[in-house]
């Protein structure tokens, strides 16, 4: 870029030359090595200004590669608060336009900035020394322009975060949207999304108008400069060829020099606009990345239990942001290998309490300790290899059923596979696919339904081997008999696992010895075995009467 700017000087040079000197003196020879000089010159120039577009360019896309990879990875140690309370696409926002804005501002908007100033530097120390007079009388003007840039600065910057905040609006909403057209249509109410759609697009175009019509207005100003600076040259360099202290090749010279020093100056009002776009982006991504998690690891982390991973909670009491306390929880203990079953109204703290245990979120006060040592003292990986929580609603992704599977265990054998679609009583739906376990199952699995994506869950549970499983309403799609086989069967092969089993659904707990009845954040009945007999009637009875009305 630097020689490239160096050989911009050479045009106008030749051009001096050419009229003073060998034109006046008709040398055929002299004017040829002016005409090579000047194709030398252009091409040149363009030649080395297209490398360093490349390289500029290059480097712009690897810095993209990297920064995306950077967002991405701390975007996944965020906790579940942050993803609880940001729609999606705000979320992956950031991963998009700004970055694609921070890229085009290193490959395209950083080089012209770079050759706007070695142009501007080179061409003025040119026009000082060929004519000083002339270059200190258009000197003046370079602070009208850098007073209307100063002047348009602020509402540019306001304009362009209006820009950025309302895109961020219209990508969560467009987001929510997509991933819920089918209830959208089945509710008719595709006219209110549209109408929704419109006012948000609506936002949007104002603030883009509104950053066109500022960036205008700076235009308008900074051409002025431009304007004022070729008609002084042209009045007092004509004078003075007319009274000869200018030659009318210096005059020609000088005339270019301007045009080249005032031409990126006339770009810089464009080139400032879409800087200010882009620093808006970087704020955004500075924005992002200044998050940090909740839920963390301890400076010094403990494995998880090798033998003793039973749960025991003392004074636990939690509450989501802005909310009362939601979970009470002075005393409680689940031995290793217990089966256990929560019960309770809605809102009463089951799934509160179940994500307590994965770390999703932490607890206020209190302990839950496993194996006698505090969950949060644990490293979060160790945890959650050795916690298994299955939500109501599982997240399968794209690919095949066995790349679904494998997930958890990437190396898991073909028979591992068949042995956890038998536990997952998925058989008959493996053996009734083309591909068998390796039938693509469309995005978010979308071609199984409610029952068939909680048994693929349930499958992948089962392969990853935890020594506490969490089922939060993860059979909740399940028949009653299909339901019992599952749960007889994880039970039996995951034999000193720790089973916590979450349900509305009386015929759930049959084969549950202890159940745990919660209300209002509080566990108000613990139906222990020693305490209320071995009968599953008499405990199902007892539940009843808890949890519903008389």
């Amino acid at each position: 870029m630097t020689v490239g700017s160096l050989l911009a000087l050479l045009t106008p040079l030749v051009l001096k030359w050419l009229i003073d000197q060998v034109l006046p003196q008709r040398e055929t020879g002299l004017l040829l090595l002016a005409a090579l000089l000047i194709f030398l010159s252009y091409q040149g120039r363009t030649a080395l200004t297209s490398f360093g577009n490349y390289l500029t360019l290059t480097a712009a896309q690897k810095m993209a590669l990297r920064l995306r990879m950077d967002i991405l990875r701390h975007v996944d140690r965020l906790s579940a608060d942050y993803y609880e309370s940001t729609p999606p696409g705000a979320v992956m926002y950031p991963l998009k336009e700004p970055v694609e804005e921070v890229a085009y501002f290193g490959s395209d908007l950083l080089p012209a900035i770079l050759r706007m100033c070695l142009t501007t530097g080179f061409t003025g120390v040119t026009m000082l020394v060929l004519s000083p007079v002339l270059t200190f009388a258009i000197l003046p003007l370079i602070p009208l322009f850098l007073f209307a840039r100063q002047h348009f600065r602020r509402e540019l910057s306001t304009n362009s975060d209006s820009v950025q905040t309302n895109l961020v609006e219209w990508n969560g909403f467009l987001e929510e949207h997509i991933s819920s057209v089918l209830p959208i249509q089945l509710l008719g109410q595709e006219g209110r999304q549209e109408r929704k759609a419109f006012r948000l697009l609506a936002r949007t175009t104002h603030s883009y108008l509104a950053l066109f019509r500022t960036a205008g207005w700076f235009t308008v100003w900074t051409s002025m400069a431009v304007v004022l600076a070729m008609s002084a040259v042209i009045g007092y360099g004509g004078w003075s060829v007319i009274t000869g202290t200018l030659s009318l090749g210096g005059l020609v010279a000088f005339y270019s020099f301007v045009t080249q020093l005032f031409d990126p100056l006339s770009g810089a009002a464009e080139l400032y606009s879409r800087a200010q776009r882009t620093f808006a982006s970087i704020r955004q991504l500075q924005g992002v990345l200044a998050l940090q998690p909740s839920v963390t690891d301890p400076p010094v982390c403990f494995p998880f239990p090798c033998h003793d991973w039973g749960l025991e909670f003392t004074a636990v009491e939690f509450g989501y942001e802005r909310q009362a306390c939601t979970l009470q929880i002075p005393s409680l203990r689940i031995a290793a290998g217990e089966r256990v079953a929560i019960v309770g109204e809605n809102g009463a703290g089951k799934s509160t309490l179940a994500r307590l245990v994965t770390r999703l979120y932490d607890v206020k006060s209190g302990t839950i300790q496993v194996g006698g040592v505090d969950i949060r003292e644990v490293a979060l990986k160790d945890l959650r290899r050795s916690v298994c929580y299955l939500p109501r609603d599982p997240v399968l992704f794209e690919g095949t059923l066995a790349s679904n599977l494998r997930f958890v265990r990437p190396g898991a054998s073909d028979r591992e596979l068949r042995e956890a679609i038998a536990l997952a009583d998925l058989a008959g739906m493996v053996s009734a696919f083309p591909d068998g376990f390796h039938q693509r199952l469309g995005p978010d699995a979308c071609q199984l339904s409610g029952g068939q994506r909680q048994r693929v869950a349930i499958a992948r549970a089962l392969l990853q081997k935890p020594r506490i499983v969490i089922l939060d309403e993860a059979t909740s799609c399940l028949d009653p008999t299909t339901e019992a086989l599952i749960l007889r069967n994880m039970s039996e092969y995951l034999s000193t696992s720790t089973l916590i089993v979450v349900s509305h659904r009386a015929s759930t707990l049959l084969g549950f010895g202890r159940v745990l009845v919660l209300s209002a954040g509080r566990v108000v009945t613990d139906s222990r075995p020693e305490a209320m007999g071995s009968s599953s009637a008499v405990i199902c009875t007892s539940l009843m009467k808890s949890i519903l009305p008389t």
